[in-house]
């Protein structure tokens, strides 16, 4: 009963974060992006999920770590690699863009104990082709063992890796605060490992 009212409020928060993300998003097609993850929420609310349901954004479908946070859209200045999400053990506020890679929304909520994960896609036609020839495919397991500054430039320890698979290119920004848990750890490192991608339609 315990874990079954945990993933239930998990849930309850992944809503509120999108429905939050919704009114901060402008645009049709993110804002028909947000409504089908808010479905996929809801489905597995009315299903009773045991753990949070999988969501899906445009052939990434990836599970959000019990009790971590979902921000959709970008939470810096870079337009492509466009941002498929991020997730973070703390709740990001709204926070005025920033003009390049660097998130002042992060930067502003980071933790000691705190850790976020973002993936990102190169969907230019010319980028993406030149990545495709020089980043390794995906691998079976990811390590996210930076030990430095990094990442959306929030400190240690933060980095970033890329990879690619079913003909698509990705990018993947992390950080952990010093006090962050193995757990934690572990979980956002799960979390990337259970990613399902499809070749883009």
């Amino acid at each position: 009963m315990a874990a079954s009212s945990r993933a239930a409020d998990s849930c309850r928060r992944l809503v509120v974060d999108l429905m939050q993300a919704a009114q901060r998003t402008h645009g049709v097609r993110r804002i028909v992006a947000t409504a089908l993850t808010l479905a996929g929420v809801v489905t597995g609310l009315a299903y009773g999920a045991g753990s949070a349901p999988r969501l899906d954004r445009e052939g990434v479908s990836f599970q959000v770590p019990q009790g971590w946070h979902l921000t959709i859209g970008r939470i810096n200045g870079v337009i492509d690699p466009v941002t498929v999400f991020t997730v973070s053990t703390f709740r990001l506020q709204p926070a005025r863009r920033s003009s390049g890679i660097c998130s002042v929304a992060l930067q502003r909520a980071w933790r000691a104990d705190g850790a976020y994960v973002q993936l990102s896609e190169e969907r230019d036609g010319a980028s993406r082709k030149r990545m495709l020839r020089r980043v390794p495919l995906r691998p079976k397991h990811f390590a996210l063992d930076a030990s430095g500054r990094g990442g959306l430039c929030t400190p240690p320890d933060s980095g970033g890796l890329s990879f690619q698979t079913s003909g698509r290119a990705f990018d993947v920004n992390y950080g952990f605060g010093p006090r962050a848990s193995k757990t934690t750890r572990a979980r956002a490192a799960a979390m990337l490992d259970a990613l399902r991608i499809t070749p883009r339609k």
